[in-house]
């Protein structure tokens, strides 16, 4: 017989979900890691017999998949929370807005709402997350998830040169935020792409991606170019559209026919290119869709918090059983939680009549989101070659019992922090439900001290109904 390999790290006794191509579970398997890699899984027994590790982690029979991917959130949002209710968009009657908020943050604001992000997405078994595009300043992001972590890809911010259709959704921008990140197509091009830089560290865990704001605030100048870019460099465009229907309809009417239709004729569709929110996809636009093999990604919370599903029932279900690519996103968690999107995908499936099986779901959450963040021949699964980026669930919790059932039961109702230990790029971040290379009470804190400070600067107030005592 030939000697066991060596690794570093070995998860034993463990209900393994790969989500490979083969979709393969085994009930008692193994992983081994080698580094940032995966090395081997399969079988308990096969992996003990075969591989010796310097680091054992029992997992005592616990759910243990490929981390979760977080294909859309506007991570500088965590700190607002409790500030702004209901649907940011529309704007408020009087006061700062949403966007007053964003644009007085300052770059301790943003690394500060990250950390706490980065840690509520780590109990929830989120390991990786894109940023849309919308932090003024993506160092301070970077510094926050490495610190904590967490795998994130970066884009440039707030990309945009023409703001007429916007007016459709007021809320989300302001005077303020116009003069922070201005309407000006030589800025977009000349910052376009900056961030790719970070593609040049292979082995490590921050991404760079091409991202414009979207919904109609790109001219095709801009939309060109940003698709022109990421086909040199190999990575995704990402881009807002069908956020707001009244928004779609405007788009519509000023280019003269249905948006993907357009943007087809226009060149900027392709494998490569991802597309938030996606409320609304006509009859006529479903065929350019699939062809073109354009990822959307669909956040379930914003959806039905702004009714939309009461004009109009969301497609994607529809659409990833038509083959196209749908991951999930959070989008801001101003009103929900960073694990929140897949059950609500589950749910509100079967209001539009394609309910979702769990596995599909699993599946949104893993290989869709890592094709959403072009990240899919890293990260997605549990397979050898692949970055270990994987979760190991709580076996000591009700919520993840009685096991029958792995991916229901992680779904349905396990889907909170339930989290145990969380394993990125090889590194453990997290172990007993608690990071491991930052203190938890003090990124808390630190987020308290950076919120409280942007609403004196705001004069913010805390919405809520009932009067606070002195």
């Amino acid at each position: 017989m030939a000697a066991p390999e060596t690794c570093d790290l070995i998860i034993r006794n463990a209900c393994v979900l790969t989500v490979n191509s083969q979709r393969t579970i085994y009930p008692s398997g193994a992983v081994a890691v080698r580094g940032h890699t995966i090395a081997a899984v399969g079988s308990e027994a096969k992996i003990l017999g075969a591989w010796r590790a310097s680091r054992v982690i029992d997992a005592e029979g616990a759910i243990v998949h490929p981390g979760f991917i977080d294909a859309h959130l506007h991570v500088n949002a965590q700190t607002c929370r409790g500030f702004f209710r209901g649907d940011a968009s529309k704007g408020s009657s009087g006061g700062p807005s949403y966007a007053d908020w964003k644009a007085a943050l300052s770059a301790e604001d943003e690394q500060a709402a990250t950390a706490l992000a980065c840690v509520e997405m780590l109990r929830h078994g989120i390991t990786a997350f894109v940023e849309p595009g919308s932090a003024f300043e993506p160092d301070a992001v970077a510094a926050a998830t490495q610190a904590v972590g967490v795998r994130c890809s970066l884009a440039d911010p707030y990309l945009w040169d023409d703001m007429e259709l916007m007016k459709s959704i007021p809320g989300l921008i302001s005077p303020s935020l116009a003069r922070r990140v201005p309407l000006d197509r030589d800025r977009c091009l000349k910052l376009l792409g900056s961030q790719l830089h970070r593609n040049r560290d292979k082995d490590g865990i921050t991404h760079g991606h091409v991202a414009l704001y979207g919904e109609g605030t790109a001219s095709d100048e801009l939309l060109r170019a940003a698709k022109a870019l990421a086909d040199r460099d190999g990575v995704v465009l990402n881009s807002h559209i069908g956020y707001d229907l009244d928004l779609a309809q405007a788009m519509e009417k000023r280019w003269g026919k249905s948006r993907f239709i357009y943007l087809a004729e226009l060149g900027v569709l392709g494998r490569n290119v991802t597309f938030v929110h996606m409320n609304l996809i006509r009859e006529d636009e479903v065929a350019t869709v699939l062809e073109t093999g354009v990822s959307s990604v669909w956040c379930p919370f914003a959806y039905a918090s702004r009714g939309t599903v009461l004009r109009q029932p969301t497609r994607l279900p529809e659409m990833k059983r038509k083959g196209m690519p749908v991951a999930l996103g959070t989008d801001s968690a101003r009103q929900s939680s960073a694990g929140d999107a897949g059950f609500l995908a589950f749910v509100m499936s079967a209001e539009v009549g394609h309910t979702l099986a769990a596995e599909e779901v699993l599946e949104m959450q893993t290989l869709g989101g890592a094709r959403a963040a072009g990240l899919d021949a890293m990260i997605g699964s549990i397979e050898p070659g692949k970055r270990a980026d994987i979760v190991v669930r709580s076996a000591r919790l009700a919520e993840l019992g009685p096991g029958v059932d792995p991916a229901h039961q992680l779904i349905s109702v396990g889907h909170g922090a339930t989290a145990d230990t969380v394993v990125v790029n090889g590194q453990i971040v997290m172990r007993g439900g608690r990071p491991t290379l930052v203190d938890e009470g003090a990124v808390i804190a630190t987020a308290h001290a950076s919120a409280t400070s942007i609403a004196g600067r705001l004069n913010l107030k805390p919405p809520g109904m009932w009067p606070r005592a002195a």
